[in-house]
């Protein structure tokens, strides 16, 4: 049955870059772990930090560089970054399993995205390999065979980040991995990538992870001058060094940042704003219908900017919203001004009735 999740309204953003699209089909509710979670609560029950951090990174990213996600999945996080910053950046989603990778296309065809899907696996060399097939999740899928047990096995294509960037004449900004504890194979494809761009690395760590592979590759990204911040709740993230990283793998929040600059204050107050609006997409402003019904009209409208009204001798109003250089026109009726009013200060211009409980 179909599910579309809201997406966080920013303001800031919305003054910046532009409006983007209140809400993001993700086609069904149950077909993946990710969907899954997403049914149960919405973009805020799952990774909110993560999330926060991607979307405040890229938020910072110069126009016309690129974005990757490793290990996407079904894309959320592509998505979400191209669906608010696909006008300036480059997104490319990678991701080796078949179903997995044809439910991201589905999704990025369906939201009218641009993001490009990468049919592959990552890591520190290119070729083919066996990809295990997790018997507890797809979102467990792994290069690595002792990571979960499994009864089948595909053959996939490999690709390394330093390759992907040399043939594309890519600029990465901001590379996001999560390939279920080989995270260190992948960083170690990538270290040409990472002298010469010197893009922000969030990456998931598993207690499972090869940290021999993952220690070796932390150890010239210290040399580079990154730094090691463990994504949590409360900020600021303090700086952690190579020795001791291992001590907090396992704990509830298990992405880090690797930070070629230091976190300034302005950094860390894009995540919390970028945070406290993630949590307002919680499972009560999900979307869903019937199998084969379509979404309400207006579903998935954009944003729009700040608005103003003023009035007209009829007794309505004309709207007029400030993204343009040639400022859009059309009269609001005066119900419906009231309606917009009423909206507490910070509010979305959004159509609650869309997203009522399920």
């Amino acid at each position: 049955m179909p599910l579309a999740i809201r997406l966080p309204h920013h303001s800031g953003v919305l003054e910046a870059d532009g409006s983007y699209p209140r809400a993001l089909n993700v086609l069904s509710r149950k077909q993946t772990a990710v969907q899954r979670q997403l049914r149960r609560s919405g973009l805020a029950g799952y990774e909110p930090v993560t999330q926060a951090t991607l979307l405040a990174l890229a938020q910072q990213a110069p126009p016309g560089s690129a974005v990757y996600d490793v290990g996407a999945h079904i894309g959320l996080y592509a998505a979400l970054i191209d669906a608010v910053y696909g006008h300036r950046l480059s997104v490319h989603a990678f991701e080796p399993t078949p179903d997995t990778a044809r439910i991201c296309g589905d999704i990025r065809r369906h939201n009218g995205l641009g993001f490009e899907l990468i049919t592959s696996a990552v890591s520190d060399t290119p070729g083919t390999a066996e990809l295990y097939l997790s018997l507890k999740a797809e979102s467990s899928n792994s290069l690595n065979a002792a990571h979960r047990k499994h009864t089948e096995t595909v053959s996939v294509p490999v690709t390394t980040l330093d390759a992907f960037t040399e043939e594309r004449s890519a600029r990465p900004h901001l590379i996001k991995i999560d390939v279920e504890t080989l995270e260190g194979q992948v960083l170690a494809g990538a270290l040409e990538t990472v002298r010469r761009h010197r893009p922000w690395i969030v990456l998931e760590i598993l207690p499972g992870s090869d940290h021999d592979a993952l220690g070796r590759a932390l150890d010239v990204l210290a040399e580079l001058g990154y730094g090691l911040h463990l994504l949590q709740p409360e900020s600021p993230w303090p700086g952690r060094n190579r020795g001791d990283y291992r001590r907090h793998v396992g704990s509830q929040c298990r992405d880090w940042l690797l930070a070629p600059a230091p976190l300034t204050y302005d950094f860390h107050l894009a995540v919390r704003t970028w945070l406290r609006t993630i949590l307002a997409c919680d499972e009560r402003t999900n979307l869903m219908v019937p199998a084969g019904a379509s979404f309400p009209r207006g579903w998935n409208a954009p944003y729009l900017r700040r608005t103003r009204f003023t009035p007209r001798e009829d007794g309505s109003f004309l709207h007029c919203e400030h993204a343009t250089h040639e400022h859009a026109t059309s009269p609001v009726p005066r119900a419906e001004r009231v309606r917009l009013s009423e909206r507490r200060v910070g509010d979305e211009p959004f159509d609650a009735t869309l997203f009522e409980p399920c």
